[in-house]
């Protein structure tokens, strides 16, 4: 299987880096491979610290689902049972918007790009305009 390469992650890092200047968000970045190990990360001056381990959650959590992070992050029904991922840990998983698989011209996962510092929304529009 291809994997993603530092040059690669790096061009995504800094397209992410531009949409969330261009959002005004200040942001970390996060690039994982297809195994989830870090790749490449990079935090804007004045973001945020706690998002450090919030950028590689998402990522995380779209390379072990293999679909955006937005899209997992299911309403919550009353009475109904919920799976919820939303502790950050060694391995863990974050089920809200951020988080974007990577994939090469043929359609197969080669990592995941996490971005945390905004709203969920605004990291999702950030991680999908640096893959776009």
């Amino acid at each position: 299987m291809p994997d993603i390469t530092l040059a690669h992650a790096q061009e995504l890092i800094a397209a992410a880096d531009r949409a969330g200047r261009e959002a005004g968000v200040k942001a970390v970045f996060a690039v994982l491979d297809k195994g989830a190990n870090l790749v490449a990360f990079a935090r804007t001056d004045g973001a945020w610290l706690a998002s450090n381990e919030l950028a590689v959650a998402k990522a995380r959590t779209s390379v072990m689902f293999e679909a955006p992070t937005a899209g997992l992050a299911a309403p919550i029904q009353i009475g109904q049972p919920a799976l919820h991922f939303d502790h950050i840990h060694a391995g863990g998983l974050l089920l809200v918007g951020g988080g974007v698989p990577i994939v090469d011209d043929d359609g197969r996962l080669i990592g995941g790009l996490g971005v945390s510092g905004g709203a969920p929304e605004q990291d999702a529009a950030i991680a999908e305009a640096a893959i776009a």
